[in-house]
């Protein structure tokens, strides 16, 4: 008999959608934008979050602009290069948040599609959360996620503060009024930003456009990964479903209608995957372009020497664009393998006994299922694991052009 204490049945509480999203809807909030429509949510709120969005783009193009400036008259006068080579690492993350950001705003009403659809398939009951294997999954992405934004934050605050740091220690704590004031990102600006005022409002400006623009890309990629999440929850459940399924043991109208059911659900899964690469598909090939990008110029910048201050940082900055790889494919890859062990599960189930009809459906399912369904960066790239490998090439080749470029 079940004690007072034995309330494990009283206390559960499903697990919503929306905690496999709440991660990137945070950050999403904290620049004033939402990916999708919220039920239930009021035009004062809705008119606040746009004021805040607006102000936080302005002000990140304004930062990106003084970036832009100051590469174009370093590379132009041929002086400063190694400088413009460094910011130009930052300016392609700026142009990819700012691209994510654009996107997943003109995007809007196809992800609401999507995640209303997801709703639909969702399951509410315990019984069905626990075959779904949902507090599993939420589970092994809430692990990826925060390790994934925590690393980003730290270190791009790291990164941020580095010279705030700096001017703290030399000038306030050991009183050596020598320090150079330094902003975290090269600019140019129309006026003398060393000055007491004008320092601080640049450093504040470049470390708000530096968090929006993180806040952005982060806000994407797990807005992709939270989907793609529960892509892989519903076609490992189809593939269990399949496998466990005895044909034979009951009428063949029995069978047939239950590998109808299959069908049906299997077509709705590889449609939302479709829903879901036309959605991020840009995204996806602006991450794999600019990552190049900059794994080639900060290994330039690594190669050729400079002071440890910028060495330090450009590790930093390395680290967070191979951990934002290696997260997108490794999500690409869970969903490869698990559309693929559809046919897996078709071939391993007892369809011995099935009617004749029943078999020959299997051979279209089986045939369906090799053409596994994947993230896409557009028409031009297929996301897996193989895609680092690709990627790392491609760098190696930029690398190799701008290091002959240096040379002469």
């Amino acid at each position: 008999m079940a004690g007072p204490g034995n309330t494990s049945s009283e206390k559960w509480e499903a697990i919503k959608l929306e905690r496999f999203l709440r991660y990137a809807n945070t950050f999403y909030l904290s620049i004033g934008m939402e990916a999708y429509d919220h039920q239930g949510r009021g035009k004062m709120r809705a008119l606040f979050l746009r004021c805040i969005f607006i102000a936080l783009i302005l002000n990140l193009n304004a930062v990106l602009l003084s970036e832009l400036i100051y590469v174009v008259l370093a590379i132009g006068s041929g002086t400063n290069f190694l400088e413009a080579t460094m910011s130009l690492s930052f300016i392609g993350f700026v142009i990819v948040g700012d691209l994510k950001v654009w996107h997943i705003w003109r995007k809007r009403d196809q992800i609401t599609q999507v995640v209303r659809q997801m709703e639909q398939l969702h399951p509410r009951e315990k019984h069905q959360q626990a075959a779904f294997e949902v507090a599993k999954h939420l589970s092994g992405y809430s692990r990826y996620s925060i390790f994934y934004f925590g690393m980003h934050l730290v270190l791009i605050w790291t990164y941020n503060l580095y010279w705030a740091i700096h001017y703290l220690v030399y000038d306030f704590w050991l009183g050596i009024r020598q320090f150079v004031r330094m902003l975290p990102y090269y600019c140019w600006v129309p006026w003398d930003w060393s000055t007491n005022s004008s320092y601080y409002l640049m450093y504040v400006s470049q470390n708000v456009a530096a968090q929006t623009c993180l806040s952005g890309q982060l806000a994407a990629d797990m807005l992709m990964c939270g989907l793609v999440t529960l892509l892989v929850m519903h076609f490992s459940r189809l593939g269990r479903r399949i496998e466990e399924h005895v044909a034979g043991l009951v009428s063949p109208q029995q069978d047939l209608a239950f590998l109808r059911a299959a069908v049906v659900y299997h077509q709705r899964l590889l449609q939302l995957c479709h829903n879901i690469n036309e959605i991020f598909g840009v995204s996806l090939l602006s991450n794999f372009v600019s990552s190049a990008f900059i794994i080639c110029f900060v290994g330039f910048q690594m190669t050729i020497g400079g002071n440890i201050d910028n060495l330090v940082m450009l590790v930093l900055f390395l680290f967070c664009a191979m951990v934002q790889v290696f997260m997108i494919t490794t999500y690409a890859q869970r969903l490869l393998d698990a559309s693929q062990h559809i046919g897996e599960s078709v071939y391993n189930h007892d369809w011995f006994q099935a009617d004749l009809r029943y078999r020959k459906m299997l051979i279209v399912i089986v045939k369906r299922s090799q053409r596994a369904s994947r993230l896409r960066a557009t028409i031009f790239l297929n996301v897996s694991l193989v895609t680092v490998s690709d990627l790392l090439q491609l760098s190696y080749k930029f690398f190799a052009l701008l290091r002959t470029m240096y040379g002469k």
